[in-house]
């Protein structure tokens, strides 16, 4: 609407076409800071009353749709301003809007089972367009009077949880609701009839042609019930119909049938709320059980893949040790012969010293054989890998490590990690080695070493 510069055209086109002077007001734009101007710019010329006017910040467009059916219902009764506002959202009070069902956001289906959640009762009005019975019976049930008591404890001090004793359901063609019918037949109602006596059939006929059909107002107990197919489902039973001949005609008398009707099913309402507490409870179980399938599910998953990576660790050491056993029958082939006993020139003989106190120990050519020839008997005949022991002599002095024979030779300083022949070795004609497996270093302790290495260059510079 901006800021209404053309308010006063409305008002004349509303008068030139014989239409009522006035606009439901949404919201206003471009923004908050004009909303003032706009207002009385509508003000001024008649278009709507300081009440039916609503900032972009607090509009009904920010309402539920159930809420902003509640008020344009009340609107129409003339009773907005006696609604519950709550005064930090400027909306209305949310138990108001939960206690307060229409037909036209809310089923029937839905109701019953909101107040079989709730172990609430369920107040039903159907009304199939009597003007003037809907406008003594809604505004009654929409009284924040009536809505407080509603939302009173059944049982009082005797009750534990917090469970209110009805909700109101309203189904009526003023509210454009097409379930009248739906509704009556779920209920198995109809509407009241005239009780007075002497009256002929034809006078009968003649009074309600000439009248509306009288609405209809029942509580209702929403029970829970078994179906055929083992759901469970809310069975509607009528605990009182009003007879509306008129409807309540007040606030106070709709309270005083209310509460009536409360005191005289207090055995229901205690079966409603201990069937919720029931529900909860089973609900509780059942997520649990829910709960618990799906960590067993994710337990069972997770043994699964570490039993296949253990399988598959287990094939890689098979196949690794069937491949060490086809290395080590090619090693033993491979290795020189060994010097017979007499010769004594350009010939060392190795002893071995193993970790768990064996010896052993063997004769090599000095000239043809080097030190990985020795890495290979250990690993062919005492089942070591070669790639995993250490060689050292007596006193710790040299030691020696298997080299990879196709490394290239170029990318080691110093030569330090070339084959060695044993004459170059520096070994005696008689030397004991002994044979160590090397242990690998974690990750942490090659970063302890590392900042340990830095440490003492530090200190040596």
């Amino acid at each position: 609407m901006g800021t209404f510069p053309n308010a006063p055209y409305y008002v004349q086109a509303m008068k030139d076409t014989g239409m009522e002077v006035g606009l439901d007001i949404i919201s206003l734009d471009p923004n908050d800071s004009m909303f003032q101007y706009a207002k009385n710019n509508a003000e001024t010329c008649g278009l709507l009353s300081t009440t039916t006017t609503t900032s972009s910040s607090s509009s009904s467009s920010s309402s539920s749709p159930a809420e902003h059916a509640i008020l344009q219902l009340a609107k129409r009764y003339d009773m907005t301003n006696s609604l519950p506002i709550d005064t930090k959202t400027e909306r209305l009070s949310q138990k108001y809007t939960r206690t307060v069902l229409l037909s036209g956001s809310t089923t029937l289906n839905e109701a019953l089972q909101r107040a079989n959640a709730d172990a609430r009762f369920l107040i039903c009005y159907i009304s199939k367009g009597g003007k003037k019975s809907d406008a003594i019976a809604i505004p009654n049930l929409l009284s924040p009077d009536a809505v407080k008591v509603m939302n009173r404890k059944p049982l009082g001090k005797k009750q534990s949880g917090d469970t209110a004793s009805y909700y109101v359901w309203i189904c009526s063609e003023e509210n454009n609701s097409k379930d009248t019918e739906g509704a009556m037949k779920r209920l198995g109602v109809k509407p009241p009839t005239s009780r007075s006596k002497g009256a002929s059939s034809s006078s009968k006929k003649k009074k309600s042609a000439k009248g509306a059909v009288a609405p209809i107002l029942a509580i209702v107990h929403p029970s829970s019930a078994v179906d055929s197919s083992g759901k469970l489902r809310v069975v509607p039973r009528v605990l009182a119909q009003h007879h509306c001949r008129p409807p309540p005609s007040s606030p106070e008398t709709l309270i005083a049938w209310m509460t009536s009707i409360r005191k005289r099913h207090l055995r229901e309402y205690a079966r409603l709320q201990h069937a919720r507490k029931e529900m909860e409870l089973l609900r509780e179980r059942s997520e649990g059980y829910a709960s618990s399938m799906k960590e067993d599910k994710a337990r069972e998953e997770k043994e699964e893949r570490e039993l296949q990576l253990k399988r598959e660790e287990e094939e890689r050491e098979l196949k690794r040790k069937a491949e060490l056993e086809e290395r080590r029958k090619a090693l033993l082939e491979g290795l020189p012969e060994e010097p017979e006993a007499g010769i004594t020139e350009g010939i060392m003989t190795i002893a071995l010293r193993f970790g768990d106190g064996k010896r052993d120990q063997r004769r090599f050519v000095t000239g043809e054989s080097s030190v990985n020839d020795v890495f290979n008997w250990i690993d062919a005949v005492h089942g070591l890998e070669r790639e995993k022991v250490e060689l050292s002599t007596m006193n710790g002095a040299k030691k020696f490590v298997y080299v990879e024979e196709n490394e290239d030779d170029d990318d080691t300083e110093g030569g330090g990690n070339d084959v060695v022949l044993l004459e170059d070795a520096g070994l005696g004609k008689m030397t004991a080695l002994r044979v160590a497996e090397i242990v690998e270093a974690s990750p942490e302790e090659e970063g302890g070493s590392e900042d340990v290495e830095e440490e003492s260059e530090e200190e040596e510079e």
